[in-house]
């Protein structure tokens, strides 16, 4: 794709994110707690919950398109039509996933979360080589119809197993849940997606391209972090349900200490991977990709307090925070991006993610201080800090930068050897 509709694609995606908050009503992260508290019914749960989304797609998406025409906004119908139906899509997909994860069904999990992502990728290099001349309304378009496939039959079997049925003490339930949630969910999307739409309205979709791909690196790790939080939420909910306290903590400190070793990889990596990805101009995002690599660990940590809080159904508490680092986000993109442009944007970033994980974390002190390995976690994020520092300096060595991670790996070992041994404790 050329940049520019590199650029355009990428600000489309963060709107399809938000679209995606209020179409289905965030309902998708009700299926967790609900399996706790009603086990018995919970397919029964899952489908009259999924009809609840549906009804709250059809009445929005209707909603936003009478709004354009009665005010006559000058937006583009068909390009808002995509968005709504990937939107619900997503939401549905997310849906399942997160029932799946709690049923301990994770081998099908993982084929939900790799197929539709595949699919759609292949659909859109398809569509933007036939129609090479409308790149950007073949990728929204592929897509969509990629993901639109696999949500339709989430649905069908759903509905096909557990006749769906209005069920008001399950819509209650979930609305308490989930409602106070969006704010929650919004402004995460904020924090995630404001930076490109703010470059692009204020230094142009050429910049937006470069500052996605860079972003798109520190994707890879939240795309780790998604794949092994399917595994890690469901085990940290029953386990806390049955007070093995010890044994959370434990588990954490393994979970922090292979997250960073990945993040640390992944870093070390980067230049290469922007390199073989993109054409010369995109080179110089490899100048700022460390603070990206950064935020996105910042947002694995703080994941750990915001599952807590999910957990005892803590969401006004997790929508406040996330409401205030998210303004403080658009006020630090607002001055730094005119000047500083995507390392602005990076550093506007990392400063809203480090309130974010003191807000959430005193927020969970208040309830329980003994669930989280702290020590480990403050120690892998220092390590990672300094480590990007390092890397700065060493970005156009790779000779350096691999040598170095081989001697962390090294120590690594040892360190995992004397735990074992009960030398040391994490």
């Amino acid at each position: 794709m050329d940049q520019n509709a590199y650029g355009m694609v990428n600000t489309y995606s963060a709107w399809v994110l938000v679209l995606n908050t209020f179409i289905g009503l965030n309902l998708f992260i009700t299926v967790r707690n609900a399996y706790i508290d009603y086990h018995d019914k919970y397919e029964d749960f899952k489908s009259s919950v999924l009809l609840f989304s549906i009804i709250a797609f059809a009445i929005i998406t209707c909603l936003i398109i009478g709004v354009i025409c009665i005010f006559n906004i000058q937006t583009d119908i068909f390009v808002i039509c995509v968005a709504a139906f990937q939107a619900i899509s997503v939401h549905t997909v997310n849906y399942e996933m997160a029932a799946l994860s709690m049923q301990g069904r994770y081998k099908l999990r993982t084929l939900l979360l790799i197929l539709p992502n595949a699919t759609h990728t292949l659909l859109s290099i398809a569509l933007i080589y036939i129609y090479a001349k409308n790149q950007y309304y073949a990728k929204i378009s592929g897509n969509a119809i990629g993901i639109l496939v696999y949500a339709v039959l989430i649905v069908v079997v759903v509905f096909h197993k557990n006749r769906p049925q209005i069920n008001k003490k399950y819509w209650k339930y979930a609305a308490c849940i989930a409602v106070p949630a969006i704010g929650c969910t919004l402004s995460d999307l904020i924090l995630l997606e404001s930076d490109r739409i703010m470059i692009t309205n204020i230094i142009g979709a050429d910049e937006t391209a470069v500052y996605s791909l860079v972003y798109n690196i520190g994707s890879i790790l939240i795309a780790l972090y998604t794949a092994i939080n399917g595994s890690w939420t469901p085990w940290f909910y029953k386990n806390l349900h049955i007070g093995k306290v010890k044994e959370i903590k434990k588990v954490q400190g393994y979970y922090v200490a292979i997250f960073l070793f990945m993040a640390v990889g992944l870093l070390t990596i980067s230049p290469e991977i922007i390199k073989i990805l993109s054409p010369k101009e995109y080179w110089f995002g490899i100048d700022y990709v460390s603070l990206i690599v950064i935020a996105s660990f910042l947002m694995f940590l703080y994941a750990f307090f915001t599952t807590y809080l999910m957990y005892l159904k803590k969401t006004v508490i997790i929508a406040v925070n996330t409401a205030i680092a998210a303004v403080l986000n658009l006020v630090l993109n607002y001055f730094l991006i005119g000047t500083y442009k995507g390392v602005g944007a990076a550093l506007a970033t990392i400063i809203s993610y480090i309130i974010l994980f003191i807000l959430h974390w005193f927020a969970s002190k208040k309830q329980d201080d003994d669930v989280f390995n702290m020590k480990i976690i403050f120690g892998s994020l220092l390590a990672l800090v300094l480590y990007s520092f390092i890397f700065y300096f060493i970005r156009n060595n790779f000779i350096i930068r691999y040598a170095i991670v081989l001697i962390m790996i090294v120590v690594a070992l040892i360190v995992l050897l004397k735990y074992k041994k009960g030398k040391i404790k994490l």
